[in-house]
């Protein structure tokens, strides 16, 4: 009798020994857990060139900073702050022929540039010693192509982390040449169906109402063909722009949009909200683009030839890749603008572009294209475009272009 209570003792214990060392590994595994959310938290608020140190401390932190779900988090998080500008020139003290990528920080109060000093210059080859043409943003990544030669390679890169890819050539660039194709620049988008990033080429055949098309998958880093729209012809002077998973071109006649649904990759032909078919669109000056902050909506900018430029936002959320307009941002007068800030360009539009916008909206950077001049704009106060223009610190080159973007761990592949 007693042994069999001995047993039954050693049984209990046993049980309390069990479920003592099971709650033990519970709450070890549930500081875990807190451990790495807290971690994480931390992360999100880490410049990129640091995770890419922290990368190198353990297997543990290099899985949690490559996850796709990070990645995204990351890219959220930094949307939520002040965008940074990436400034690209021609760095003819390097020892070769280069373009320099310099990050650029946003000093609202003071109308500056400010170069951020823990970030070096990154240099990129210019073998060939062409003008590049660099494109928008997207989630932080970019595309470099040749302005006059569109035959030489794409390459796709990522500045804050150093990552780039250069593109197999296209077959219209294999096949055709300058003299029989109006070469355009490529539309970089998303399809927010997968996720995959994917570039469109949408180009006009010379003398022939038809258009050729070729869409790169970076999945099998390939080009494939797509079938282009009928009876249409895109203005190939100016860029794609991305929104909520569409491509949009404008059409020559200007009343209508070329759009690519990148996740079905097909097109269709929608209405411009800004010039209705019936409105003379001859004198008609416009511009489209979007923002990396809010990639659901489109800004399109249009003067008519009185000097008034006046800005809309559009949407296509829920529209079929229709376009629909919400408001209209601003409207100013360009006389008093150009004449007193911007020197003479050869280019034809006097447009002024939206570049950035302060995340509380209420001041605006402003570009012209061809000039290195960038604008400060309050839409409360409408005469302060007079007086503000931003300065740099330190100076760059006159020939520098400006590119709003946010610092991200983005790659396509």
């Amino acid at each position: 009798m007693e042994e069999q209570r001995g047993h039954e003792k050693d049984k209990i214990a046993s049980s309390f020994s069990s479920e003592r060392e099971s709650k033990r590994g519970r709450r070890e595994v549930t500081e875990i857990i807190i451990n790495d959310e807290a971690l994480e938290e931390i992360m999100l608020r880490l410049p990129v060139k640091s995770l890419i140190s922290f990368q190198a401390v353990s297997k543990h932190w290099r899985r949690m900073i490559t996850l796709n779900s990070f990645r995204e988090r990351y890219m959220l998080h930094q949307k939520t702050l002040e965008p940074k500008i990436l400034c690209v020139y021609d760095d003819i003290d390097w020892y070769k022929a280069n373009y320099a990528l310099k990050e650029m920080s946003l000093e609202w109060s003071s109308a500056c540039l400010v170069e951020v000093e823990e970030e070096e210059d990154y240099h990129i080859s210019n073998d060939e010693q062409e003008d590049v043409i660099v494109s928008k943003s997207l989630d932080g990544l970019f595309c470099f192509y040749g302005r006059a030669n569109f035959k030489n390679p794409i390459k796709v890169m990522n500045p804050s982390t150093r990552w780039s890819l250069t593109l197999p050539l296209a077959r219209i660039q294999l096949v055709h040449s300058d003299n029989k194709v109006e070469f355009s620049q490529p539309g970089f988008g998303r399809d927010y169906v997968t996720g995959a990033y994917k570039l469109v080429w949408l180009h006009n055949i010379k003398d022939k109402n038809i258009s050729s098309c070729e869409v790169f998958d970076f999945g099998v880093k390939e080009w494939r063909h797509v079938t282009s729209p009928p009876d249409h012809r895109i203005d190939h002077n100016q860029e794609a722009t991305f929104a909520n998973g569409w491509l949009y071109w404008f059409t020559h006649e200007k009343t209508k949009l070329i759009a690519f649904n990148l996740h079905m990759e097909m097109f269709q032909v929608v209405p411009n909200p800004i010039i209705e078919a019936s409105s003379s669109s001859s004198s008609i000056s416009m511009h489209m683009c979007s923002l990396d902050y809010d990639r659901g909506l489109v800004n399109i900018s249009v003067t008519n030839g009185d000097g008034m430029q006046h800005v809309w936002r559009l949407t296509n959320h829920n529209t079929g890749g229709a376009l629909l307009k919400t408001n209209k941002i601003f409207s100013f007068d360009l006389n008093k603008i150009t004449s007193t800030w911007f020197e003479e360009t050869h280019y034809k539009s006097s447009l002024l572009s939206l570049t950035a916008v302060s995340k509380k909206g209420n001041k605006l950077m402003l570009a012209k294209y061809g000039s290195d001049k960038l604008l400060l704009y309050q839409p409360l106060t409408p005469n302060s475009i007079m007086n503000r223009i931003f300065s740099y610190s330190p100076s760059r080159p006159s020939d520098s272009v400006f590119l709003h973007y946010f610092p991200s761990l983005a790659c396509p592949l």
